[in-house]
């Protein structure tokens, strides 16, 4: 078994020890730029992201009435960041590798943030359950351009106001570029601490990469 299965079998085994995973509908929202080949964290960004969205899912399925989706946020200026997998009934973690594996073969272009945290909320407002906490949890390899960084908080407050929670994993050069406008929104979407912002530049991860330090933070933890 390879340390990163022997990863997941252990977390997976702490948290049905430890407390149930909350009800949630979670939306993974990836970094897909171009900036993603980069390999400052190793083999490359992707497959880091690659191993962290697939320890993501596996945690969130362990509650039987949980569903996750994945989203492309890197699209042209003209296109909206899209939805490849809805969150409204999906619990199959296969569905979500196999269209990562897809997407990750053509990274290209700039993530649009602000674009995709509208578009992650309209898909989950479509979950059948809701029971369900709505949840984004995004990834950020690459650096921003946020335009309007007033309309990007004030877009962060009503998803407060409508129970959002979104968590950030921010690696590659993103914790250099863009630390002080994700904090802000982390801030301002947080109720009760149900928001978080992980930032890791390569130097500060691990020996075993982005996913062992993903592996203990609240993200999946708490």
């Amino acid at each position: 078994m390879s340390s990163f299965k022997q990863r997941i079998c252990l977390l997976l085994c702490l948290v049905v020890h430890s407390s149930a995973v909350l009800l949630e509908a979670t939306l993974i929202a990836v970094d897909n730029s171009a900036y993603m080949i980069n390999g400052d964290h190793r083999p490359d960004r992707l497959t880091c992201q690659y191993e962290c969205v697939n320890l993501i899912c596996n945690v969130k399925v362990q509650n039987p009435e949980n569903t996750i989706g994945l989203m492309a946020m890197a699209c042209p200026q003209t296109q909206c960041p899209q939805v490849h997998v809805t969150p409204a009934t999906n619990q199959d973690v296969g569905a979500i590798l196999v269209k990562l594996d897809q997407i990750n073969t053509k990274p290209a272009n700039s993530v649009r943030f602000e674009s995709a945290m509208k578009v992650g909320w309209m898909s989950l407002k479509n979950r059948m359950n809701k029971n369900q906490r709505p949840r984004i949890v995004a990834f950020v390899g690459s650096p921003l351009c946020i335009d309007d960084a007033a309309a990007l908080i004030r877009w962060a407050k009503r998803l407060r106001k409508n129970s959002v929670a979104v968590d950030i994993i921010s690696f590659g050069e993103s914790p250099k570029r863009n630390t002080p406008i994700l904090k802000a929104f982390v801030d301002a979407v947080n109720r009760d601490g149900n928001s978080r912002l992980l930032s890791l530049p390569p130097e500060a991860c691990p020996p075993g990469g982005l996913s062992d330090a993903l592996f203990t933070s609240p993200i999946l933890t708490e």
